[in-house]
């Protein structure tokens, strides 16, 4: 009977009777943060109260309340989470018995946000001060758009995709650099210098950190010459300095990539390579035996992706600047930790190349010559949207081509909702 009132009066979210049964949380990336828990324990009548609290700081599951005794059982009353770090976290709540987890919540946890599950087993999410985050939609959320154009140049045959960073317009072009074989990670809050990973590097918006909460996209819409499939992404890392005629293994050592995979981890979950012709090339033929030794999002290394040797899924003969070449990562791989090294296989005769490594967000088409994208026309939105994470650095592309006509952008928006 004095358990159960002990239960009813706390309406506790987790009960732990028995010694096999612990409290987990899974942290999807290395920003520091703390955790506490409180708790009361119940032993031949006798009502305990307790807590445990700590830090976590890396990619792990972490007990972060053991088994109570034998004949014991552990009301938990209120667990917190607050990310203390400058980058983002997903946390996962677990309840573990003998080793099976079951999940009892997620939240998704931006600079200085907190997550509390509390004593009546309602989640709630604080900002960075201490707003509680809305879940559903309310009049007036403030947002973010960004307008762009890009009078682009002819592409190569159809089938080949195209990157508008080489382009002018709104934004302007954009300003490599030379960071060399091992590239540089990206940070778009920041205009930044050439080369150095910031918004002028990329040839796109300076996007600034959301006062609270975090940046959704609600609208990827653009109005273009050419009917084709349009991309949004956001590239998180870059290279220059690739010699083009070698045809053996060129070594590169990345630095750890942003976290902004689609976890809001460094792991790359989500992240895809490609080549991009900067300087156009000049080999003769098609290429197909372009391959990149990389670690995958599970940290499994040697693991090899290829071009897929079909038009759009290879080096065209004598690529023009722009064209964009997607490797296809080994079977069963879902993203890019990182990168050993790039494989020519073929000279590219002259020009430059660089590596990218990107988190595709949003496709739109135009289905007319000079018309709007289908968001355009029939108004839908996202909403609230896939999650955009700080620092994001947005990189406009095509999807194939239809033809080698210049696929100019007139006009475009980005829409962001600030949650």
């Amino acid at each position: 009977m004095l358990s159960l009132l002990l239960a009813a009066a706390l309406g506790n979210v987790i009960t732990l009777d028995a010694t096999t049964e612990s409290v987990e949380v899974t942290t999807s990336s290395t920003a520091s943060t703390d955790y506490t828990v409180s708790y009361v324990d119940l032993s031949s009548g006798v009502v305990a109260p307790g807590s445990a609290h700590g830090n976590i700081a890396s990619v792990t599951t972490t007990t972060i309340l053991a088994a109570p005794a034998a004949s014991t059982q552990r009301a938990v009353a209120m667990v917190s989470l607050c990310n203390i770090g400058a980058t983002s976290q997903i946390v996962t709540l677990k309840h573990d018995t003998s080793g099976t987890e079951r999940v009892l919540g997620r939240a998704a946890l931006g600079p200085l946000d907190c997550a509390r599950w509390s004593n009546d087993g309602t989640p709630s999410i604080t900002n960075s001060v201490g707003v509680p985050r809305m879940q559903s939609d309310t009049p007036g959320f403030s947002g973010l758009t960004l307008s762009f154009a890009k009078p682009a140049t002819a592409t190569d045959a159809a089938g080949y995709s195209y990157a508008y960073g080489k382009d002018t317009g709104v934004p302007g072009a954009y300003s490599l650099g030379t960071p060399g074989l091992n590239g540089v990670v990206t940070a778009c809050d920041v205009v930044g210098t050439s080369g150095s990973g910031g918004a002028l590097s990329v040839g796109t918006h300076v996007l600034p950190d959301p006062p609270t909460g975090g940046w959704y996209l609600t609208r990827f819409g653009l109005t273009a010459a050419v009917v084709n499939t349009y991309e949004l992404v956001d590239l998180v890392w870059y290279n220059t300095g690739l010699v083009v005629t070698t045809t053996t293994a060129q070594a590169i050592t990345t630095p750890t990539f942003p976290a902004r995979d689609i976890n809001g981890s460094s792991n790359g979950e989500g992240y895809n390579i490609a080549l991009l012709t900067t300087t156009a090339n000049t080999n003769a033929a098609v290429i197909a035996n372009t391959t990149v030794s990389y670690t995958n999002s599970a940290g499994t290394a040697g693991r090899t992706a290829v071009f897929f040797g079909a038009v759009g899924f290879q080096a065209p003969a004598t690529p023009v600047i722009g064209t964009l070449m997607r490797f296809q990562l080994q079977s069963g791989d879902t993203g890019v930790q990182s990168i050993q090294s790039v494989t020519l296989g073929t000279s590219y005769g002259a020009g430059a190349l660089s590596l990218l490594v990107y988190r595709p967000i949003a496709q739109d088409g135009v289905a007319l010559a000079n018309g709007p994208s289908g968001s355009l026309v029939s108004r839908a939105q996202l909403n609230p949207g896939v999650r955009v994470w700080n620092d994001t650095c947005f990189w406009r592309q095509t999807v194939g081509s239809t033809a080698t006509t210049a696929p100019s952008i007139y006009g475009g928006v980005i829409e962001l909702m600030e949650r």
